[in-house]
Formats: structure tokens, C-alpha cells, sequence
């Protein structure tokens, strides 16, 4: 049988997000009855004064007699009103702290605020991984939020859950919540952060338990590689080098790289390199037109912003090992 918030949430609840968390029902409870309240109200007022309007309505040249004040009347509408502004007050602080408790076996996961954008810390033993703007978290497991921002304030929401919390610089905050459907749902910045405050959007991804340890054990270990050259075989599938450039001799767009590393390079504008080395790669990489390979198009697009000197190290490592 359905309890009382059940049946409003079924008659109200098109005006709500989905609901997918264990403590969203102590903000839509809450909702529902100010809602219903202030209808009350409305209809109310508006029908006493209607009333009045046409029940004692008179000519603007007639007098009102004179009325005195009415204890009562004035003691009614002073209590009654303090005493369900009061009780909403209460109502809400218990709300609060109960979706404030946190669970002491609960995946505790760092979230971080940037201009524009939601970053996301795991921790497995000794290993961590930081994954942004998808946040895993496994179905029914508490989750808390350990939150901080680095540039500016910002506010992570999240309607399906009936959570939000700002993140601010120099501080750490605190959100718990427990998901109970499987699905994405959506991660807003509640805050004016800047330009491009209305796309710094993410997702919480709710999967199985099974799922979301598969999917943090593949993280962590790929987050802890530490050998140059798969990290570098890795972005350069990652960043499309693949779509125009082969690991063979073959050509696709641009030349294949093997044998790349210390070959001699003859380019469009007759000019030529005894040897490719780190440095040329470098430059072809951020400044791709500026040495354009005899025989092909100039049609490689720079990568300027988007590595890097690390990643492209990473990169010019794997590159020597296509022989």
C-alpha cells in the first residue's frame, strides 16, 4: 500500500525531476505540502475576498460603520501563521540533517570545480584515477562527496538526486546520497562561474556493483601506467592520430610512421631534414603546416592546447618504436 508521499508524488510528481535517491523524497515531501499550502492559500484568500466584495459591496458615496479591532481574529491569523512557518522550518532542518548523515562504509569520491568543467577522484588501496565530467557510482551503495573547487565558486547539482552543494575555492564541502535507478542523470553548475557557465554540464553514470568495479579497476590501472610508451600508444589512438596517419608504411591522409624516428625527410617546399628527431616531431605536431611532407597534403590540423609537453614526450617515445 502506498503511504501518503507515494500517492503525491503520483499526483505531483510531473512537476519534479525523476526521483533516483534514497533521501529525494525529503525534499519533494516538503515541496508538496508548501505547494499544496500556498494553493490553499491562493483559493482561499482569493474567495474570502471575492466574497466580500460582492456580499458587502456599496456605493463609494456610502459610509462603513466603524468596526473594532477583534482579539481573537488578530490572535488567529498571528499564531497559525507563525505556527506552520515554524513548523516548515523544522520540518526542513530535519531534512537537512538527515540527508547530511554519512554512512560510514560509503565510497567517498573528490569532486573538483573548474572553469568549466566537473572532475572526478577515485581511490582504490594506495592507487587513484581522476576521471571528468562522468561520474560511476555503483546502484543502492552510499556515496559521499568530498568537494573543492580551484578557480572560482561554483555548485554541483544534481535534480534526480535532490542534492546541490557549492564547491569553493580553499574550502572542502561535503554531499551525501545513495542512487537507486541504474541510468544518467544530468550534473549542473548551479552557480555563475563564468562564460561558459551554462555548458559546464556532466553526468552521473548509475551502473550495477559489478559493472562499477570492472570499470574502476580498468581505471585505476590505466591511470597508473607509468611506461612512456604505452601512455604514448594510448593518446595516439585516443586523440585520432590513427584516422589519418598508419603505424605501418602505408599511406591514409598523411605518410606512416614506421621508420619515422631518424629517417631523412624531403618536404614540399624543397627542403629537407638528414634525420627526424624529437624537435621535428614536436613542431609537426604543433605546427604541422610548417614543414609539410613532399607528396602530401597540408591538411594536418595543430594540436596547440590540446597536449601537453608531457603527452607529447609520451608520444615521441612510441614514435621511436615504430620500426
Amino acid at each position: 500500500m502506498m503511504n501518503v508521499s507515494e500517492i503525491l508524488h503520483k499526483i505531483l510528481g510531473f512537476m519534479m525531476p525523476d526521483r533516483a535517491a534514497v533521501n529525494a523524497h525529503l525534499v519533494d515531501d516538503l515541496y508538496y505540502f508548501v505547494f499544496i499550502l500556498s494553493i490553499v492559500g491562493l483559493v482561499g484568500l482569493m474567495g474570502v475576498m471575492v466574497f466580500f466584495i460582492v456580499r458587502y459591496h456599496r456605493s463609494q458615496n456610502d459610509k462603513s460603520a466603524y468596526i473594532p479591532h477583534n482579539a481573537l481574529a488578530e490572535t488567529i491569523w498571528t499564531v497559525v501563521p507563525t505556527i506552520i512557518f515554524v513548523g516548515i522550518a523544522v520540518w526542513g532542518l530535519i531534512a537537512f540533517y538527515e540527508a547530511e548523515k554519512k554512512d560510514p562504509n560509503a565510497l567517498e569520491i573528490k569532486v573538483t570545480g573548474k572553469q568549466w568543467m566537473w572532475e572526478f577522484g577515485y581511490k582504490k588501496g594506495n592507487l587513484e584515477a581522476n576521471i571528468t565530467d562522468v561520474m560511476y557510482v555503483p546502484i543502492n551503495t552510499p556515496v559521499h562527496l568530498d568537494m573543492t573547487s580551484t578557480d572560482v565558486l561554483h555548485s554541483f547539482f544534481v535534480p534526480s538526486f535532490r542534492i546541490k552543494r557549492d564547491t569553493v575555492p580553499g574550502m572542502r564541502t561535503k554531499l551525501n546520497f545513495t542512487a537507486t535507478k541504474l541510468g544518467d542523470f544530468q550534473i549542473f553548475c548551479a552557480e555563475f562561474c563564468g562564460t561558459a557557465h551554462s555548458k559546464m554540464r556532466g553526468i552521473v553514470r548509475v551502473v550495477s556493483k559489478k559493472r562499477f568495479q570492472r570499470w574502476l579497476n580498468r581505471e585505476i590501472k590505466e591511470a597508473n601506467i607509468s611506461d612512456p610508451v604505452e601512455l604514448g600508444s594510448r593518446l595516439f589512438a585516443r586523440k585520432g592520430c590513427t584516422s589519418c596517419h598508419s603505424v605501418e608504411s602505408n599511406t591514409i591522409i598523411g605518410p606512416g610512421l614506421k621508420g619515422l624516428w631518424g629517417a631523412k625527410r624531403e618536404f614540399a617546399d624543397g627542403s629537407s631534414i638528414t634525420a627526424a628527431d624529437a624537435e621535428y616531431i614536436r613542431e609537426s605536431i604543433l605546427m604541422p603546416n610548417a614543414k609539410v611532407v613532399k607528396g602530401y597534403p597540408a591538411k594536418m590540423n595543430s594540436f596547440a592546447g590540446q597536449l601537453t609537453e608531457k603527452e607529447i614526450d609520451y608520444l615521441i617515445e612510441y614514435i621511436k618504436t615504430l620500426k
